[in-house]
């Protein structure tokens, strides 16, 4: 008589062990799910601090070639204000109203350029200002003395055409930009400004 109860009895116990089983089978699932994601996260952390520690590093590299420049501008805010509308013909900003074409900003929008923080703008103009003293009243007479003088300054990465007005010039300031494009003539122009949004120091040839 006491065999049914003994076997009642295992039933009982193998019934439990197959639903503990199923349920460590289902948490187990769940935690490959959960490090999935984690890995995914920890990936993106990684790209972020590599990405950071290159700024660094390129920032180093730029302060060492240019001393001056770095005691001068790093006290600066690093922050990139946010884009201000420019205003249009009439003065006024062209959020104000409808502009005479809508399609203007659309067909131009190849000229537009990214922010400045305080201390790229620094850093653009005292480069600007290096170029001027260097060039000591003396125009170059032609693309390869540009390309020599702009050279022994520190940026031989220059790109140097012959424009109507002078030698005209554009780079990106070695490692942190900002990029700074003009016309070495008497008196030389220098125009301090962000990449264009659509890449590179100069603007593409047209519009959309």
């Amino acid at each position: 008589m006491k065999r049914p109860a003994l076997a009642a009895a295992a039933a009982v116990l193998a019934a439990g062990t197959l639903l503990v089983g199923c349920g460590s089978t289902h948490s187990t699932g769940s935690g490959s799910g959960s490090g999935s994601g984690s890995g995914s996260s920890n990936a993106a952390q990684e790209s972020q601090q590599k990405y950071e520690q290159q700024q660094v590093q390129a920032a180093a590299d730029h302060d060492r070639a240019f001393p001056t420049i770095a005691k001068t501008c790093n006290g600066r805010p690093t922050a990139v204000p946010p884009p201000v509308a420019q205003p249009s013909a009439s003065g006024q900003s062209s959020t104000a109203g409808q502009p005479e074409n809508p399609k203007y900003g659309e067909n131009h929008g190849y000229l537009k350029t990214t922010a400045l923080s305080p201390a790229q703008q620094c850093r653009g103009d005292a480069h600007a200002a290096r170029i001027v003293t260097g060039l000591a009243g003396h125009t170059p007479a032609g693309t390869e003395q540009a390309k020599e003088l702009l050279a022994s300054l520190g940026y031989p990465d220059a790109t140097v055409t012959q424009g109507a007005n002078g030698v005209q010039f554009s780079f990106f300031v070695p490692q942190v930009g900002p990029c700074l494009t003009g016309t070495l003539s008497d008196p030389p122009h220098i125009e301090v400004h962000g990449p264009y949004v659509e890449g590179g120091c100069s603007p593409s040839k047209g519009g959309h």
